[in-house]
């Protein structure tokens, strides 16, 4: 019996010995000397960061900065809220998932060396961490990372998310770039100006004197009514909360070099809205030609000249971005809307 206890025993001494001689021996970083390699990456008080700037080899750079009530790339635009909100939450999520054989750092280095991107997180105005952010696993379920400060690279992932991460740190301004049009509070319009040059008749100006003082001028005619149909007048005012492109076109884009002849053709519809302090906001929409291509994949398709989803775009006739159909739907009406119970 004693025998038996002996043994046991010396069992547990030599199984715990091999479990540290094995946890010694998984990777030589300097992450790995508290234990915490796991939770190395992520950030759980995001609430403190400020400062984001991501960096690749092209070289690209954006910098966002937290303001009051919004975030900003490269101190110019207003970054786009849901691309924040996704960069925030990875930073919140992410932790190592595997260590990666000594065979292979050197080249997941090597690549990173070549195709990766730095990221560095302020904190309170502060550097806080520096990642430089790699390629994916070849199971594309993680993503090479490193942290600044550590000799050996980790599998990265987000539990429960399936892809990889380096996606998300991105370096084109145009993309984290607000898509807003007009972000305006209704109480805050004094007039809305529609042009429909094909269809003069259908063409108004909504002036805003008060929420209770409504009129609607014909642009054809000069004919002025008071519109007594509040909730068409509201779902339309409301529309300008968040009135948003699909996508801005840069000059890389083919279509951007066409941009003087486009502005000098006729809209489909010109929009402008003018706030209490007189500050006047345009934008124009123009036809995008059928395309050409579906019609030779697709013959029996209906034959459009025009695409009916989507337009060209002017904001202000400067900046030049991609709208769709939809997403104006709630503005692209005609005089006689506001006129019918």
């Amino acid at each position: 019996m004693k025998n038996n206890i002996l043994y046991l025993v010396l069992f547990l001494v030599l199984l715990a010995v091999a479990g540290w001689l094995i946890t010694e021996n998984r990777g030589s970083g300097t992450l790995d000397k508290d234990g915490k390699e796991r939770y190395a990456f992520s950030i759980k008080d995001t609430a403190d960061i400020d400062k984001i700037i991501i960096k690749d080899k092209n070289p690209r750079q954006v910098i966002l900065k937290r303001q009051s009530n919004h975030w900003t790339v490269n101190s110019e635009h207003r970054a786009r809220k849901d691309a924040i909100r996704i960069l925030l939450e990875t930073l919140y999520r992410m932790e190592m998932r595997n260590f990666i054989e000594e065979r292979m750092q050197e080249t997941v280095i090597k690549r990173m060396t070549v195709y990766g991107k730095e990221v560095q997180v302020f904190k309170n105005g502060k550097l806080f961490k520096t990642y430089y952010v790699g390629t994916e696993a070849q199971d594309e379920m993680a993503t090479y990372m490193l942290i600044k400060g550590s000799d050996q690279p980790f599998a990265v992932h987000i539990p429960g998310f399936n892809g990889y991460l380096s996606s998300r740190f991105f370096t084109e301004e145009h993309l984290w770039r607000s898509r807003d049009v007009i972000t305006m509070n209704p109480r805050n319009i004094r007039s809305v100006e529609m042009y429909y040059p094909d269809s003069a008749d259908a063409s108004f100006k909504l002036h805003v004197f008060s929420p209770d003082s409504l009129y609607i001028t014909n642009l054809r005619s000069g004919e002025v009514l008071r519109n007594r149909d509040k909730v068409k007048t509201n779902l339309f005012l409301n529309a300008f909360k968040n009135l948003k492109y699909e996508g801005l076109i840069v000059p890389s884009d083919p279509i951007y070099g066409r941009r003087d002849s486009l502005l000098a053709s006729t809209p489909v519809f010109r929009m402008e809205l003018t706030d209490v302090d007189g500050k006047t906001t345009s934008l124009s929409g123009y036809r995008i030609k059928g395309n050409a291509e579906m019609e030779m994949l697709e013959p029996d398709m209906e034959r459009r000249d025009y695409d009916v989803d989507r337009m060209h775009g002017f904001i202000n006739d400067e900046q030049m971005v991609l709208l769709q159909y939809y997403g104006l739907s709630s503005i692209l009406k005609p005089r006689q809307y506001f006129l019918k119970n």
